[in-house]
């Protein structure tokens, strides 16, 4: 509101592109770190702030756009510098008719071929496109969608007026709208998921809001009503059926959207993909608001392990590409080398031994190899071949067991109580480097996490997000959880880069390297 009133005043004769403001709209929100409303929203807002204003459709038969009639940016706005830039990133679609600009992609290819003639005019919505089409490379475009299973109705009687025919029609029409779904994430198009869903489970009159409208392929007509869709919810076979469907679904997802958890990403697809996981729960709640509570909460249920598992992902992405800055350091390594021989390990095991009842001879070889690995200044990916072992070592007696995935847990537990036993040492010690081993320490927790739910899904048979939506809250599992602001804020003194809280890490501790303990 303060924003809307600093930047713009009311004015007579005077109009400006409904566009125009929401883009300028758009750079506030991404330069002071916020998330942006919907266009709609934008529009009922502005028009609350000042109150009276109109809409016309301005410019040429087939150019025109809609303007909004009687305001102004004021004189001594900093956004009137801005008139004629319009080469920034948009961080949502807004103008409806813009929806198929991903697709086919040699639309694409033939935009660009124009664009490159009139470069200085590029429009924000081009250079949207552009953006997402630039991050297809960092996503799985190839990704194959799994068959759903069928329902197994069993013995249940259906009630009157519900056939097996309904049963079939539900099953052709969650597949095409599950089908449209992937399609929709795959081009990185997340702004549609709110209104497809609201399409599919609470069907209304299309808007002329200006929001987002649906991508042409899930506009068809429907087939089932929603009374008969409520009906067949509401059964407990094509309930859990349904929600076999949506493991496969959201599990497809994360694999397209975060194919390698390790690999460096876009700053920009990072946080559009965390953004996209904070709104699920709300736009699925909200599109079945008028179905029974036992079907939300089977639904809800998924999508929250799918929008947990984002977020961790990307979490666990972020702090690898911190960690990179740190492991590629050579003085920084021999220095973590150094305090970590000064740790007293046989005091560590004495303590961990009683509460964890782990083996001697496994742990010491643990020690001896984690030394060996960090003094032969290992890469990443080294490092997460070499955790990958240990989940293995440590695993295979319990492979093809019932319990295997209460040892997987209990192997989680065992390791993240060792690890913080060793930086309490270190910090007990003002260990110059603690703050390198913390960081390593996070991004070795969390990458211990993702093996083992990977593990037990493959031995269950599951999906890790039928796994994980197993339990209620999966922020006390995950040793590590922390939010990508977390991360940023430890390392406030730069940008956002993740690369550069490393670097900070490592400028800080050979400058200062003797930390007090009060400091840490």
């Amino acid at each position: 509101l303060q924003w809307l009133l600093d930047n713009y005043e009311t004015a007579e004769g005077v109009s400006l592109p409904r566009s125009s403001l929401y883009n300028h709209y758009l750079r506030h929100c991404q330069e002071h770190k916020l998330d942006p409303v919907n266009a709609a929203s934008f529009g009922k807002l502005i028009r609350s702030v000042f109150m009276g204003l109109r809409t016309r459709r301005l410019g040429t038969r087939g150019n025109s756009k809609y303007h909004y009639y009687g305001i102004r940016l004021k004189p001594e706005s900093p956004l009137n510098r801005l008139q004629e830039d319009t080469r920034y990133i948009a961080m949502r679609q807004q103008p409806a008719h813009q929806r198929q600009r991903y697709r086919p992609v040699q639309r694409m290819d033939g935009m660009a071929e124009s664009g490159s003639n009139s470069n200085l005019h590029t429009t924000p919505e081009q250079s949207f496109a552009a953006q997402s089409q630039q991050h297809q490379q960092f996503i799985d475009v190839t990704h194959v969608f799994p068959e759903f299973p069928a329902p197994d109705l069993g013995n249940v009687l259906l009630q009157e007026g519900v056939t097996i025919n309904d049963v079939k029609t539900l099953q052709l029409l969650y597949r095409r709208h599950c089908e449209v779904t992937l399609d929709v994430v795959m081009h990185l198009q997340f702004h549609y998921i709110e209104k497809m869903w609201q399409s599919f489970w609470s069907p209304k009159t299309p808007s002329s809001d200006g929001s987002a409208a649906l991508p042409p392929s899930e506009e068809h007509e429907r087939t089932l009503p929603k009374d008969k869709l409520i009906a067949l919810c509401k059964y407990d076979p094509i309930l859990k059926w349904m929600r076999s469907c949506d493991h496969i679904l959201y599990q497809t997802l994360v694999e397209i959207l975060i194919p390698d958890v390790l690999r460096p990403v876009p700053s920009t697809l990072t946080q559009a993909i965390r953004n996209f996981a904070k709104s699920l729960e709300g736009w699925l709640m909200n599109a079945m608001s008028e179905f029974p509570p036992q079907v939300v909460q089977t639904k809800v249920g998924v999508v929250s392990a799918f929008a947990q598992t984002l977020r961790r992902y990307t979490s666990l992405n972020h702090l690898a590409q911190a960690a990179r800055a740190v492991l590629q350091n050579t003085s920084q390594i021999n220095q973590m080398l150094s305090d970590l021989n000064r740790v007293d390990f046989a005091n560590v095991q004495e303590q961990a031994s009683w509460v964890c009842q782990c083996e001697e001879g496994m742990v010491q070889k643990l020690e001896q190899d984690f030394k060996l690995t960090l003094q032969q200044q290992s890469s990443l990916d080294q490092w997460a071949s070499w955790l990958d072992n240990v989940v293995t070592q440590v695993l295979k007696h319990h492979e093809g067991s019932p319990s295997f995935p209460k040892a997987a847990r209990q192997f989680l537990l065992k390791w993240s109580f060792y690890s913080s036993m060793v930086i309490r040492d270190l910090t007990l010690r003002s260990a110059a480097s603690f703050g390198s081993f913390h960081l390593i320490r996070l991004l070795y927790d969390e990458y211990m996490f993702y093996l083992v739910e990977h593990r037990v899904a493959q031995a269950t048979g599951e999906t890790p997000i039928a796994v994980m939506g197993e339990f209620g809250d999966l922020t006390s599992l995950s040793p590590t959880l922390l939010d990508k602001d977390d991360i940023s804020d430890l390392g406030s003194e730069v940008d956002t880069d993740s690369r550069s809280m490393g670097e900070l890490l490592v400028k800080r501790e050979r400058s200062d390297p003797g930390h007090s303990l009060q400091e840490i």
